[in-house]
Formats: C-alpha cells, structure tokens, sequence
C-alpha cells in the first residue's frame, strides 16, 4: 500500500473497522512510514480531545431551523414535509435509499452526541468496492453529517462560551488539552525523561524548561519498580507509551507518555481474596512484577499473572488497539516467565518452570501457535541449572532463539534454536563449560548475534571471549592475562566495557574495540553501581567514581574527562537524540537530577529529590 492507500484507511484502522488482511497491510505500512504514523497519532489525539468534550443537547429551535431549511430538503427529498414533530422527540435521521419516494411525511429527529469516537471495537468488515453510487451516497452523508455537527458545536459553543472565557486554550492550535491524573492537562510535545520516585512516575522536559518534574501517574497507585517503555516507532527516538503494575490493586496499567489515558487492564494478576503486598516478596510476585513486555510497535503488551490462586503463572496478551486480553494456553503446565520478543515483534519466547524443570517455548502473535523449543533443562544439566539469558537473533529471514544455562556465577553451556524448521531439528549447543558471566547482544559483532563469557580461572575471574551466531562459529579471545567483570555490549556492538581488578566495589574501565580488538584503560576506581552508561550512538561512555563523573569521547581519543558535577550517581542516562546531553541522579549532599552539557560541562538541576531507579526517554508525538 502507498501512503494515499493508507491514509484514507486511517480512520477506519483506528476504529478497528478493516478486514484483517486490509488491517494487516495497513499495520505493515505504519511500520515503516513516519508521515502515516504522525497522521494516525493526530486522530488519536483529536479522539482523546473530542472524548472530554461535555455532551451538548441542540436547542429546539435551532433543530427546527435546520430540518426546514431548503437545503436541508432538498438534499433528503422531503419537499412536501408537512407534519409536525415534537422537539423533544430526537432520533438520528435515516437517509432515504437510492430512488426513494418524495412522499416522507415527517422531519429527521436529532440525538445529543458524546464528544468523540467510541472506544468500543467493532467486529471488523469486509470493505465494500468503490462504485459510483456510493460515492455519491457518501457525499450526501458527508453533508448531513457536516450540519449535524455545525448544529451540535453551535449549540455546544453557547453552553460552553462561559467555560471557554474562565479558562484560555493553552493546547495546540488553541485547543485546551484534557486533564490527565488529578485534573493536570496533557504534557507538552517533545523529547522527556520518566523516573520513579516514592510509587509515583514523573517526567522532564529534555530542554531544561522545567525546574519541576510533572506527575504522570494517580495519586492512588504505587508504581513497582519494574515499568517499562515502549519501543521507538520508526522515525522516533523513543517510545511514547509507558506500561507499569499498581501494586495495590494488582493491575496492570497503560498509559500515554503525555499522561493521558492511564487504562488499568481488567485482568487480575493475582486470585480473589489475595492480599497483595503478601506476594510481592515471593517468586510468584518477583515473576509477575518483572513481567512486562511491549512488542516493538507498541501495540501489544505481554504479562503474567496468577489469577487463579495455583501459585502458577499463566501468559496474557494484551492489545491496546482493541484493549482486550488473551490468554494464551500452553500445551505444557508450569509457570511462565522470562518474556522476550522477536525484532519484528511477531513472536515472543518465555519460559515455562515446572517442579525445577525449565522449557522455552515460542508463541506467534500472527496464528497464535505455540512451539516447544527445548525442554528438561534442570533435569538434564547439572543440579539446579536454570536459564539465566533468554534472547533472540537479530535476523528476521531466520528467526532464532539463543539462552544460556547455568547458575548466577556459573553459567555451564550456551544454545541456540531456529524456529519454524523441521522438528527434528533440535537445539545446538554453542558452547560448554563453567564461565563467571555470559552476555549477549544482538547487535553485537556486526549485528550477527553475539555471546561475551568470562572463563573462571582458580576461583577467580579470568579473561573474556566472544562467540557469534553464525554457523561454525568457535570461541574467540578478547582479553589475556586480565580478570574481567561486570561486561557490557555499547549499544551498536562495536565496544565491550569491562572492570578489571575489581575489589570493594571498584574496577578499572577498559573499553574494547570488538573489530580491531583494540583495549583501552580508561579511568581507575570505578563503581560498579551504576554501570558505566553507554550513548544511543555506542560512541561516548560515562561512569562514576562514587565522588566525580567522567565521560570519555572514542571518537575523539580514549581520555577521560571529568564533570563539574560532583557527587555520587545514582543513574545516568545519555539523550538519544543529543550527542552532548546526559542526565544524572545524585545521592548526597547534591540530591537531585541534573542535565548535563557534557560539550560545556554545564549542569542544570531539573529536580530535588531524585529518584528510586533507573530513568527511561519517552518522546512525545
């Protein structure tokens, strides 16, 4: 479908009123186009405006001026209407059929109309071919509704001309957003930051100008710690929905970036009669608390719950575009756990636990199957063995998944599973042995999928090595002579940063380059916490030394240069769309959260308290 294509099926896409495939292809399109995804979150914020508009009932005189005018009968053919109707007596009108009698002896009636487009899904219909006829016909409704709607905003601006007079537009284009949580009106546009403080979300304007968070959730939840950002759309920079679980009610929340329509799914994530605060510390409540997962259009969250008092913990998926809940039944029991979706968000992997032993399956999104991927771990590996990483190949010709096996500490052997091949094609084990750490990036070396392990040598750490995703791939040496810790991918697996030496908390920074193999020693007396945090562009690298706040150039050189901000971090986060901007969390005697000029080494303090946890970008369409 081209961008014309698509754009007259916009409206219809939004009310769920397309054929699947049509639906399909038009999910496909928005995917991909930018320009038809900013049309489509227009409708949707016009939808929630026009949503919080009051209900307005026309003044019976203006409904008589109307349904007399000779406009008005020329278009429906009722000439010759005599008969009086009462002006109480309001129905919609009825268009007359295709050659139909001008003989209609009584005037159409008017209803009130909520302001807004329902939000109750409409069983999707077959479209309907393009013929004269009907164009014509949806001309003359075109223009009923046209004077349905002047008559309805004529009488609505009366009623409201008191209101509007109190208080000034402050939206775009002159339109008074709608209050979000405890009457605030919607955020601005733009790029933000989201944090959590004392079970409450907040949020910042990137551009400093804001000396005070806004407030994104109600007053009568307690966010958990776990919430999450939806992916970035394509042309965007960052997600604009934002899902968390209020830990009073057990209940999953959605909720715009803007902080408008905080929507509590209906689906219980504990059973009835469940006190809630008595699961949260259990491995039930640890599962369900780190259970969210948004697919990478946004439109579709994964969750896990226990509704049924079994202390088993099934899979739901919810779609915000028609805001139900499947739940998805397995052909095996156990609790599910460890969501994790495919790049292109058409299937998700999860593991299910059962009496110590682990399977990994696969769920399809599109036909809605179930796959067994493997099965028996802990049973067939060593005592107390469980999956410790559970991720996906960055290929999407070749969807693969990859794990690892062990416990923390001690990861014994690493796999991979194609999906969708011959079932007799089973999983190939990558690697075995006995490692301190194993992580994986789909980006890394070269965006083919590649694992990092730390061999254990003595008791200790030892060195690091690299294998890839990729047939006959053998285990390559990164480092010698080194005890490395706490690794990480940069973001565009082009660089690891790793801790050597590590003692009491502190390491030495090295970055490597993964082409050339190139190690670096960047700064001593590092903490681990926070880790060292990496920019969008995998290009700058901060980390802390618990008193200064250094950030290191690789495109420049590999030395270190020191903010003066100073303090002990406790998150940092870079800008994705500005190579210059950090934001940090400090602890101590400088409690707050600052942005950074790291080009000016200026610091802007946007807050007082600081926060609880990490801090996530949203952007605001």
């Amino acid at each position: 479908m081209n961008c014309e294509q698509v754009e007259e099926l916009l409206s219809a896409y939004l009310d769920n009123m397309l054929a699947p495939d049509e639906r399909r292809l038009v999910a496909a399109h928005l995917h991909t186009c930018r320009h038809c995804s900013d049309i489509l979150t227009d409708y949707r914020r016009y939808d929630s405006l026009l949503s919080h508009l009051p209900r307005v009932s026309p003044d019976p005189a203006l409904r008589n001026c109307i349904f007399t005018s000779p406009e008005f009968l020329e278009l429906t053919g009722t000439f010759d209407a005599g008969t009086h109707v009462s002006p109480h007596d309001w129905t919609v009108p009825r268009m007359p059929s295709r050659g139909a009698s001008k003989e209609t002896r009584t005037r159409p009636k008017l209803v009130a109309i909520p302001g807004g487009r329902s939000t109750v899904p409409t069983p999707a219909v077959q479209p309907t071919p393009r013929t004269h006829s009907s164009r014509g016909l949806r001309v003359v409704f075109a223009t009923i509704a046209a004077v349905l709607i002047a008559a309805i905003a004529i009488g609505g601006l009366l009623s409201l001309n008191g209101l509007l007079h109190q208080q000034p537009a402050t939206g775009t284009n002159g339109i008074t957003p709608p209050a979000g949580p405890g009457g605030t009106q919607a955020l601005s546009a733009g790029m933000r930051f989201v944090f959590l403080r004392d079970g409450a979300l907040w949020s910042t304007q990137a551009d400093g100008s804001r000396t005070h968070p806004e407030r994104l959730t109600p007053q009568n939840v307690t966010v958990a710690a776990n919430w999450t950002v939806s992916p970035p759309l394509p042309g965007r920079s960052a997600g604009d929905m934002i899902a968390y679980i209020d830990q009073q009610k057990a209940l999953v929340h959605t909720l715009r970036s803007d902080s408008q329509e905080d929507t509590a799914i209906k689906q219980p994530l504990l059973g009835p009669g469940v006190n809630p605060a008595t699961i949260w510390d259990t491995q039930t409540g640890s599962t369900i608390l780190n259970g969210l997962a948004w697919s990478s259009d946004g439109t579709t969250l994964a969750f896990v719950a226990a509704p049924n008092n079994s202390g088993q913990t099934g899979l739901y998926i919810y779609s915000t575009a028609t805001g139900q809940v499947q739940h998805v039944a397995l052909p095996i029991t156990g609790s599910v756990s460890h969501l994790v979706w495919s790049p292109d968000g058409v299937r998700l992997a999860f593991e299910v636990t059962n009496n110590g032993a682990v399977s990994i399956l696969d769920y399809n999104a599109q036909n809605h199957g179930v796959l067994t991927i493997a099965t028996g771990i802990g049973t067939q590996t060593s005592a107390g063995d469980s999956v410790l990483t559970l991720d996906w190949s960055p290929r999407l010709d070749t969807p693969t998944i990859t794990w690892s096996i062990g416990v923390i500490g001690h990861v014994h052997s690493l796999w991979e599973r194609r999906v969708g091949v011959d079932s007799s094609v089973g999983a190939r084990q990558l690697l075995s042995g006995d490692f301190v750490q194993a992580v994986y990036s789909r980006n890394g070396h070269d965006g083919v999928g590649s694992w990092l392990v730390v061999t254990s040598q003595a008791g200790r750490d030892g060195d690091l090595w690299r294998i890839d995703l990729t047939p006959g791939s053998t285990l390559v040496q990164m480092t010698s002579g080194k005890q490395v810790s706490f690794v990480q991918w940069s973001p565009d697996g082009q660089h690891i940063d790793y801790l050597d030496n590590l003692s009491g908390g502190l390491g030495t920074l090295h970055v490597l380059n993964a082409q050339t193999d190139f190690d670096a020693l960047i700064a001593s007396n590092v903490v681990i916490e926070p880790a060292p945090a990496w920019s969008s562009n995998g290009q700058e690298i901060a980390f802390s030394t618990g008193t200064q706040i250094g950030i290191v150039n690789l495109q420049i050189s590999s030395s270190a240069s020191f903010l003066k901000l100073k303090g002990a971090a406790s998150a940092m986060i870079w800008s994705p769309t500005s190579s210059h901007q950090l934001v940090v969390a400090l602890s101590d005697d400088q409690l707050g959260i600052y942005l950074v000029d790291t080009a000016q080494n200026t610091a802007q303090k946007v807050d007082q308290s600081g926060t609880d946890g990490p801090i996530f970008w949203t952007e605001i369409p």
